[in-house]
């Protein structure tokens, strides 16, 4: 966005947040606060199907039989070679049953235009070169060694979208298959990947409107909880009055530097009449007290201590009498 751009959104937003009232105010953080709620709920519903196998199917090997085939048609993010587009595989071996000479079990899934079809032999080719480590992707093989009777494996493998042969096999040194029950049950996740990602997008949009939501909280909470107004005594506290014992004198005051000079002459007597006992009623009341009040303006003073501290008291003068400030309710 250009400076041109970025300067109208500011202004578009600052127009429309003069014009919203706080009733409208409330609505946006309620409808904030519903997405944050809402994108969560997404974002559960998402991963909750991203672990669920859309894909399924059972394999048997029954009595006399070392091996059985099945096709699979495997669809998703088409990227060839090992990465994380690979779409999860979940076999689940169940051994019921086993000759006594057998000594390893194999799965295979193994890619083919044909799938299971193949009469070229591109299908042992395939298996023989997993047998070697040779394959291009390598996580399509896995071997159980000496399995037990009565026991379950889980095997994990991943593989590309495409067309594949999956072959269970069963091993035995005489080739003697009898008493064989050996099942596999195959889950594929083809959509974990996508609908993961679509959960991660959610939960990040939750986060930005989680951050929008407490903005917006913090503005309206301003509107109807204004500031408490701060009481007489704590404004005098805060402008006049000393936050700490002041700092007494470093030395003792200085003397007078000489005798005070006398009259320069005598003094004159009364240009008129004595005032009336009004105009002497009017005289401010002299004030007798021990302890020494200094004045801090508007009317309010500070008692201070014989020790050079000050009293965090305020005091006002009532009738010729110090007497503390109390704050009415």
């Amino acid at each position: 966005m250009t400076d041109e751009e970025i300067e109208e959104t500011q202004e578009v937003e600052k127009h429309e947040s003069v014009e919203l009232t706080l009733e409208e105010r409330q609505e946006k953080l309620k409808k904030t606060r519903w997405n944050v709620f809402m994108y969560l709920g997404l974002a559960a519903l998402f991963f909750g199907f991203a672990l669920y196998p859309f894909m399924g199917f059972a394999m048997t090997v029954d009595e006399g039989i070392g091996s059985t085939d099945f096709p699979l048609q495997v669809w998703g993010i088409p990227v060839a070679g090992e990465d994380f587009t690979d779409i999860p595989v979940e076999i689940e071996v169940v051994v019921q049953s086993l000759p006594s000479d057998v000594n390893t079990i194999q799965v295979f899934i193994i890619e083919n235009p044909k799938m299971c079809d193949a009469t070229d032999g591109s299908i042992e080719m395939m298996r023989n070169d997993l047998l070697k480590g040779e394959a291009e992707h390598p996580n399509t093989m896995q071997t159980i060694e000496n399995p037990v009777e009565s026991k379950t494996y889980d095997l994990e493998f991943s593989i590309d979208p495409g067309l594949y042969c999956v072959q269970l096999v069963v091993n035995t040194d005489s080739k003697n298959f009898a008493g064989t029950n050996v099942q596999a049950d195959v889950d594929i996740y083809p959509t974990q990947i996508p609908l993961a990602s679509v959960g991660i997008v959610c939960l990040l949009l939750s986060g930005f409107a989680f951050i929008g939501a407490q903005k917006e909280g913090k503005y309206v909470k301003t509107l109807t909880e204004p500031k408490d107004m701060p009481t007489i005594e704590d404004q005098i506290l805060s402008s006049a009055g000393p936050t700490g014992p002041p700092t007494g004198p470093t030395g003792p005051p200085s003397g007078p530097t000489g005798p005070p000079s006398g009259p320069t002459g005598t003094p004159t007597g009364p240009t008129g009449p004595p005032t009336s006992s009004a105009e002497v009623a009017e005289e401010p009341p002299q004030v007798h007290s021990e302890d020494v009040y200094e004045a801090n303006g508007d009317g309010w003073y500070f008692r201070k201590l014989p020790d050079g501290s000050y009293d965090q008291t305020v005091y006002m003068l009532h009738e010729g009498q110090y007497i503390p400030y109390e704050p009415t309710e």
